[in-house]
């Protein structure tokens, strides 16, 4: 018997719910251990053209078709950094949640940093810091001469408000031990109740700012998780932590999600520093409190979006599912 059974078979919902019905052992479809399912590989079939550009299929992860941008918006801040150096890794106050999201006017302390500039296609200043120098630099998502552009009206309709876990891990005991093979630790930690805490010895001012954190965000626009990267892999020779990934082992040669020139931004926060995990170029998890990194925003679609071209389509590159 077959463990999903197709809804309209016009959705994308139902279209990937049918491909995984159909898939064979080694697919490039598969369902996590918290019963998502996901495409993994190199080249699976996962395009679609979203908001006339074009997204990358991560799954069907807690029950919403969740995409990616295929490419970045621009080498951005995570947060700006307090005089000190520190960073508040809470996504539910990062200044590029109010980039990417509706219903932020002016930056913190009143400055002239501008949010939610993505979610309404605007142009402004947003952070672009250099280590503790919140720099600001000119921000256009109007798609205006090669600028990218923002969400469209239509694009935004499309878009289901959800649940984003904020949980955090450290180094020591998760991103530098776990593996392919019990990744469900690192997704169990992303729902868990773990935030940054103050160490027992602070040796920096930040290290004890005793800032509330939250869990849980509701919202629109996020960024992947380091556990959406780390399955996107398909390899049976990949056996090494994900702290420590890199060209030779296996474990980045075939995922989709990789870009062997830029760093990509997660939108997990580490729980023993103020650190924010990101994806860099040679394919190991890291942490950074003080960098501008490649921004791919994410989204959840609502049940309901459509492919128009199911008939000459199959989410290939070429051959793009386009959304409605």
């Amino acid at each position: 018997s077959k463990r999903y059974t197709t809804a309209d078979s016009d959705t994308l919902y139902g279209t990937i719910l049918n491909e995984l019905n159909e898939a064979k052992d080694g697919s490039s479809i598969f369902v996590d251990p918290y019963g998502n399912i996901r495409y993994r590989g190199a080249t699976p079939n996962n395009y679609v053209t979203f908001n006339d550009e074009t997204w990358r299929i991560i799954g069907i992860i807690d029950g919403k078709v969740k995409l990616i941008r295929d490419e970045s918006i621009g080498n951005l801040a995570w947060n700006s950094v307090a005089t000190d150096g520190g960073i508040i890794g809470d996504w539910s106050q990062a200044d590029l949640m109010k980039l990417l999201n509706p219903g932020y006017g002016n930056g913190k302390n009143g400055d002239s940093v501008t949010g939610s500039l993505y979610w309404n296609s605007k142009n402004g200043k947003c952070y672009s810091y250099n280590g503790q120098n919140n720099e600001t630099t000119d921000c256009d998502f109007t798609g205006s001469n090669g600028n990218p552009k923002g969400l469209s009206e239509e694009a935004k309709s499309m878009i289901e408000k959800s649940t984003w876990y904020l949980g955090a891990y450290d180094w020591t005991n998760m991103v530098q031990t776990v593996t392919l093979s019990d990744i469900y630790r690192l997704m169990d930690a992303e729902r868990g109740t773990e935030v940054h805490k103050t160490p027992e010895t602070p040796t920096k001012d930040y290290d004890n700012d005793a800032v509330p954190r939250t869990t849980i965000w509701k919202g629109y626009v996020g960024l992947m998780y380091l556990s959406d990267y780390a399955q996107a892999t398909k390899s049976d020779n990949c056996n090494t932590a994900l702290g420590s990934w890199n060209n030779t082992n296996g474990c980045i040669n075939n995922n989709w999600i990789y870009k062997s020139n830029y760093n990509q931004w997660t939108l997990s926060a580490r729980s023993d520093a103020n650190y924010i995990w990101y994806v860099e170029n040679n394919g190991r998890a890291w942490g950074s409190k003080g960098n501008t990194i490649e921004t791919y925003p994410v989204i959840n679609l609502k049940s309901s979006v459509k492919i128009t071209n199911l008939d000459s389509a199959n989410g290939s590159k070429t051959e793009k599912y386009t959304l409605e």
